[in-house]
This record gives structure tokens, sequence and C-alpha cells, in this order.
């Protein structure tokens, strides 16, 4: 049984119904499918800052629809939080100056840990990090 971990980016793809990415997941039943708690706070952190912004009634409402359509999406995935040593291997892995950005590599380093695969349309990035596993559902 392989892990997968859906980055931000996938779990867009995901929201928006990509017909490849969606069609992958089907094809990982037997998979633990999940994300980490980094990608938690990137989607739901975005749009709950959306909400604390708006003006309107309207705004708030469809910041707020975007917040139950992303729980929905991730209500049955498994999410990785991030251990002590996961915290200590991005700790190494920033150290590295690999040019990657911190949530990303705390991604990794999650991913890293587990042995796990992360599943991302972002090549240049997660491509630059030692020892990763990654693949692209979007192609």
């Amino acid at each position: 049984m392989a892990v997968f971990i859906l980055d931000t980016t996938t779990l867009t793809h995901l929201q928006r119904k990509h017909p490849r990415v969606t069609d992958a997941l089907d094809n990982h039943t037997g998979d633990v499918v999940g994300t980490t708690k980094v990608n938690v706070e990137e989607v739901v952190g975005g749009w709950i800052a959306l909400i604390r912004r708006s003006k309107t009634n309207g705004q708030e409402a469809r910041a707020s629809a975007y917040v139950a359509a992303a729980m929905e999406i991730m209500a049955p995935l498994v999410v990785f939080a991030k251990s002590e040593a996961a915290l200590d291997r991005f700790d190494q892995l920033v150290r590295l100056k690999l040019n990657v950005g911190k949530m990303d590599l705390k991604i990794a380093a999650v991913a890293l840990g587990l042995d796990a695969t992360v599943v991302t349309d972002n090549a240049i990035d997660f491509g630059r990090v030692p020892g990763l596993k990654w693949e692209d559902w979007t192609v």
C-alpha cells in the first residue's frame, strides 16, 4: 500500500473536478491518500482570510461556500501532521538552500518521513528536493 500526499494545487484541481486528477484518485482506492496540515493551512487559511476581509454579505457568502467546498474535498483524506522529526527534516532541507518555498519544503519533509509520494503539478520546486518522490496527476 502506497502513501500519496496531495499538495495544495492538486486539492484545487480536485475541487475544480479536473478529470485526470479525479480519475487518478479513483485509481488509488487501495492506497493511503491524504494531505498535510500545511496544505490545510494554505487552502482553508486563504478562504478564512477572504471571509474576514469581506465587505459585503455577497463576498462573505461566496468565500464561505469556498470553505465548505474545500472541507468537502478534504474530509475523506488523511491529514498528516508536522511531526517533530518532519520539522527537523525541514530544517535540514532549508540548510540545503534548494530555492524552494518554505511551505513546499514542509510538505516535502512530511512526505520524506512517511516515504510518501507528493502529488503535484509543481515539478520545478518538488523536483529539487533530494530523495522526494512526486507524481503529476494532471498529465
